[in-house]
This record gives C-alpha cells, structure tokens and sequence, in this order.
C-alpha cells in the first residue's frame, strides 16, 4: 500500500475519511473540503494518505516540550475506513508520521483518544507509545 503526502487535491476525499472518524465517535464534522484545503495548503496541518481512492489517512501538527527544549509533532487523526482495517495501514501510516517527526528534528510523537477507548490504548501501546493519564487541566475558550 502506497503512503503518500496529502495535498489540497484529496481534500474531498479527506472530507469523507474526517466525517468517518467523526462519526466514529459519534460526533459531528464541522469540516469542508475548502477548510481541509486551506488547512493542509497553508502548513497548518500535514500528513499522509493511504491508498487512492484514500483508505486511510493521518494529519499532524507542531506540539512542542517549550520549557525542555524540544520539538515533536502531535498526530491529531489516524483513521482507516472499517472495510481496510487489520491489513497494517495504520500501522504504515504512523510509521511515516515518525519518519517524517524524526526528519523535522522531533524527539517524540504524541497522539490522544477518547478516554474508555481501550481499541486505541492498546492499539498503541502494541506500536511502543506510552500510555500516560492526563496530568494536567485543559480551558476552552472560543474566539
């Protein structure tokens, strides 16, 4: 399976895999093609696509350790569509995540999930990430 660059040409396609991971967690996107255009064309996220048409994909952002000086890259999505899961393209696709945090000077990778799921925690932690509880609060404030 070929793992490529996203680019604002698979913003339609991409808009079908974030409303999939939405939905996933029985949430609603808010997304369009044109704000995943602007986002993945302007730096403000990046990533790689599995497949073409797209199966899979991740999207990453900057994430940094300030105070100790280092750099990392936060994978703010990973999703598979249902039909291509079990074959190894998440796994590809968060091999080329840390190929790509590691080439931009990054010493560690981070990514989330919603608490209780344990499919992700130990999906994971079964590719070498450290599970750690949250250790500290996050405020929202809209803008």
């Amino acid at each position: 399976m070929e793992i490529r660059p996203l680019t604002d040409r698979d913003s339609v396609a991409l808009l079908t895999l974030v409303q999939g991971l939405a939905g996933h967690h029985g949430d609603q996107s808010a997304a369009t093609s044109d704000t995943l255009t602007r986002d993945v064309s302007d730096g403000w996220t990046w990533g790689f696509g599995a497949g073409d048409p797209l199966i899979g994909y991740v999207l990453m952002m900057r994430h940094a350790r300030v105070h100790d000086g280092l750099r990392s890259v936060d994978l703010h999505h990973v999703f598979v569509t249902p039909s291509a899961r079990r074959q190894g393209i998440a796994r590809a696709l968060l091999t080329r995540a840390e190929d790509d945090a590691r080439s931009k000077g990054c010493s560690y990778v981070v990514i989330g999930a919603h608490e209780g799921n344990s499919v992700a925690r130990d999906a994971y932690v079964g590719l070498g990430y450290e599970w750690r509880a949250p250790i500290f609060w996050r405020f929202f404030k809209r803008l």
